[in-house]
C-alpha cells in the first residue's frame, strides 16, 4: 500500500504541538469517567470505570447481565452516594439474592474498555449463555435506519448503544465511555419497562462480553458498527444469536443466527 502523501498544510499542522499542558481539567472536551462501585446491600461487588450519568439503569443492567439478579423486581431500592474518588450505587436486595450473587463477585476492577475483566473463573465469563429461540433479524432497511440514527447522535469519545424495535425505531439510548456499559444501560431501561428490544446496535467492535450480555437478556439481534472477534462469532453461533457487522454503514454482514 503506498504511503500517504503529506500536503504542505498537513505537514505544517503536524510539525509542532499545540501546548495545552496548563489547561484546566474542567475545560477539557474529552469524555468523563469515574470509578463506580456497585454493591448489593453493603457488599461491594465490582468497581467499573464509567461515565457518571444515568447510573440507575447502568447498575440495574449490569446486575442483570452479571447474573446477580434475574428480574428488576429483585432490586428493592437504588441509592447513590459519593466516595472519595468516585461514586457508590447501592442496590438493596434480599439476603438470599446477595448470598447467591456472592459467588459471582469479581476479583478486580473492570476498566472502561473491558466488560469481562476481573472475573475469577472462565465459567463466570460464560455465565448466562443459552440457545435463543429462532428469530429472523431486522430487515436490512430497518437496521440501516438505526445505523443512521447512531451516526446522527454520536458523541465524541463515547460509545452509544441503541435499543431498536422491529422497524428500526429507537426505543432508548445508552451512552458511556465503555461499550459494555452502554449496553448495560439500555438493558437496564428495558428491565424497567418490562420488555426487551428486538435488537441492539452498538457503535463499536463486537467482543465476546457483548454477546454474553445480549444473549442473557434474550435479545435476538446484536449489531455492531465494526468487526467482531472470532470468539464473539463462535459464541453467537452456538447461541443462535443474530450477529450483524454493519461495517460502519457501508454494508451489512450477518455472521450468525438460526433462520
Amino acid at each position: 500500500m503506498p504511503s500517504e502523501v503529506l500536503t504542505p498544510h498537513s505537514f505544517s499542522a503536524a510539525s509542532r504541538y499545540d501546548d495545552q499542558r496548563d489547561r484546566p481539567l474542567r475545560t477539557l472536551d474529552g469524555p468523563q469517567e469515574q470509578p463506580l462501585t456497585l454493591s448489593l446491600n453493603d457488599t461491594a461487588m465490582v468497581t467499573l470505570l464509567a461515565t457518571p450519568e444515568a447510573l440507575e439503569p447502568l447498575a440495574l443492567g449490569h446486575a442483570f447481565t452479571a447474573g446477580w439478579i434475574e428480574r428488576a423486581e429483585q432490586v428493592e431500592d437504588i441509592q447513590l452516594s459519593r466516595l472519595r474518588h468516585g461514586l457508590l450505587v447501592r442496590l438493596a436486595v434480599s439476603s438470599q439474592t446477595e448470598a447467591r450473587a456472592a459467588g459471582l463477585q469479581r476479583a478486580g476492577v473492570s476498566v472502561s474498555s473491558c466488560g469481562a475483566c476481573g472475573v475469577a473463573e472462565e465459567s463466570q465469563l460464560m455465565q448466562g449463555l443459552k440457545r435463543l429461540p429462532a428469530c429472523a433479524p431486522l430487515a436490512p432497511e430497518s437496521l440501516m435506519r438505526g445505523v443512521e440514527s447512531l451516526q446522527r447522535h454520536a458523541r465524541a469519545g463515547l460509545h452509544m448503544a441503541l435499543a431498536l424495535d422491529s422497524d428500526g425505531e429507537v426505543l432508548s439510548r445508552g451512552v458511556d465511555i465503555g461499550r459494555h456499559n452502554a449496553l448495560d444501560r439500555i438493558i437496564g431501561e428495558a428491565l424497567t419497562r418490562g420488555e426487551m428490544p428486538a435488537a441492539v446496535l452498538l457503535s463499536s467492535r463486537c467482543s465476546m462480553e457483548l454477546v454474553q450480555k445480549t444473549v442473557r437478556a434474550g435479545i435476538a439481534t446484536l449489531a455492531t458498527l465494526s468487526l467482531p472477534s472470532a470468539l464473539a462469532v463462535e459464541i453467537a453461533r452456538a447461541c443462535d444469536l443474530n450477529l450483524i457487522c454493519c461495517h460502519r454503514g457501508r454494508h451489512l454482514e450477518r455472521l450468525s443466527g438460526a433462520t
